[in-house]
């Protein structure tokens, strides 16, 4: 049971590529060895294969199995004491993988490779309401959200997330923010002063008109003599945020 314990703690130490190709190679070469060791009970390759998968993958359904000498000792030095364990490990570093992506995915680690996305600046309020709006009129449209929190508080295979300040170019660069569709800014809402809220969204809209000036922007301002500082760059629409909410209570009334 030592050497058994070592054996599997180096197995699963080898790389995704190395195990995969290991068991690959196990398992064609029990395919092509069997019907040759024992050709009265695995009279073809696929029953080899089929043997092979079920007995490395411990379902054991007992309708092939080996009965001479050569075909049991070949079987249980190759498919149980090797197989098993090799599979074992090739499953557990998939799984691995597989929770290790989920977790690079939601504090945002991994760079977006997708195209004609939208991306927004800070994952506020007004951003998941506009997520939201979004995501019912645009079945296939993915979303791309940008901000300096720890974990993402949502994603799925249409919303992304990168973790970083959206004024590094860096971080405009892995949200491919250069190929993206449209740019949607908010204000922070963390920021009281607002010249300092307005001031922050003006330098991530010029970070964004360098990286990618052709990119449709949008940009939520709190004052709107403020939109003349925003005048030496491309920016397609302002919202101004109390002129906005003001207007729509008022066009509730009348």
């Amino acid at each position: 049971m030592i050497i058994f314990k070592k054996l599997y703690f180096q197995a699963t130490n080898l790389s995704w590529l190395v195990l995969t190709a290991c068991t690959a190679v196990l398992i064609i070469f029990s395919t092509i060895c069997l019907p040759l060791i024992e050709p009265e009970t695995f009279t073809s390759y696929l029953d080899a294969l089929w043997f092979t998968m079920t007995t490395m993958l411990t379902v054991g359904y007992g309708d092939l199995f080996p009965t001479t000498g050569a075909g049991r000792i070949f079987t249980i030095l190759f498919l149980y004491v090797i197989g098993i364990g090799l599979f074992a490990s090739f499953i557990g570093k998939a799984v691995d993988s597989l929770t290790l992506y989920r977790r690079q995915k939601e504090r945002g680690d991994l760079m977006f490779e997708g195209k004609k996305h939208i991306v927004i600046i800070d994952w506020s309020h007004k951003a998941e309401n506009a997520m939201k709006e979004i995501l019912e009129r645009d079945s296939k449209v993915e979303i791309v959200v940008i901000d300096t929190i720890e974990k993402a508080k949502q994603v799925n295979e249409r919303i992304h997330f990168i973790r970083g300040r959206a004024t590094d170019s860096d971080v405009l660069r892995k949200a491919n923010a250069q190929h993206a569709k449209a740019v949607l800014i908010f204000s922070d809402d963390k920021i009281e002063d607002q010249i300092l809220a307005d001031g922050k969204s003006l330098m991530i809209a010029c970070a964004v008109e360098r990286i990618s000036p052709g990119v449709h922007t949008t940009v939520e301002i709190e004052r709107e003599e403020h939109i003349l500082n925003f005048s030496h760059i491309k920016v397609d629409n302002f919202i101004l945020s109390n002129a906005t909410i003001a207007k729509l209570a008022v066009d509730s009334i009348f």
